[in-house]
């Protein structure tokens, strides 16, 4: 089974800390989303050949409910020949939020032709504990929990966004408490997952040919 994996990632012009993902705003006063500077973290290990790294920021990208992040997990595993867990990750993918989907349905295809029965039934199961941490509610927690350790000079409260908040960034443009509060809990409560890091495209993804693997059949006799 042969897969390969091109990414194109064109950046603007803020800079990203995974790291450190509390509050950042581009040179527009847009908040940068956590979700999509661990995405961006995950894209820039897997160009600098930190592939371990980069796991581990989509992974952490996809608590938040970012789904190109979990595709990404999906494309990892399966150039590991971990084709059970490979599809469980595929399938937690909102595919009508994906410019690739084509490319994801036909993985999902050829995997469900490649594996056995009773591995299938495995990658479902996996697939419902892996929606305990990754699925449309608990990513909602997630995000409320990433607000509610956000920390504003004024209040000892943590996640409480202040009316009075004023700041000023390096672009000269002042975001204010409502705006801050507006943008936080847009991306809390109406999440929808958008690439948002200017332009990342998945080009030249080649996906698994039925004729390129052993038959279903070949493969249940080992």
């Amino acid at each position: 089974m042969k897969t390969s994996l091109i990414l194109v990632l064109m950046l603007s012009t803020w800079q990203l800390c995974a790291r450190d993902y509390g509050l950042h705003f581009d040179d527009n006063g847009q908040i940068i989303k956590p979700d999509q500077a661990l995405l961006a973290q995950g894209l820039d290990d897997e160009k600098d050949g930190f592939r371990n790294s980069a796991l581990k920021n989509f992974k952490q990208s996809a608590e938040y409910g970012n789904h190109l992040a979990m595709s990404l997990v999906g494309f990892y595993l399966m150039q590991d020949k971990d084709y059970v867990n490979s599809l469980a990750w595929y399938k937690l993918v909102d595919l009508s939020a994906m410019p690739n989907r084509a490319y994801i349905e036909k993985l999902i295809q050829d995997l469900e032709l490649y594996l056995s029965p009773q591995e299938l039934t495995k990658a479902n199961q996996i697939k419902s504990e892996l929606a305990e941490t990754y699925g449309k509610h608990p990513t909602l927690l997630r995000r409320e929990q990433w607000k509610n350790n956000l920390q504003f000079t004024g209040t000892h409260l943590n996640g409480h966004i202040p009316s009075f908040l004023q700041i000023q960034l390096n672009s000269g443009l002042v975001v204010t408490g409502q705006d801050v509060k507006r943008q936080v809990e847009d991306f809390i409560y109406n999440y929808e997952f958008n690439l948002g890091l200017g332009e990342v495209t998945l080009d030249d993804v080649e996906v698994i040919e039925a004729d390129d693997i052993d038959s279903a059949d070949n493969n249940n006799e080992q």
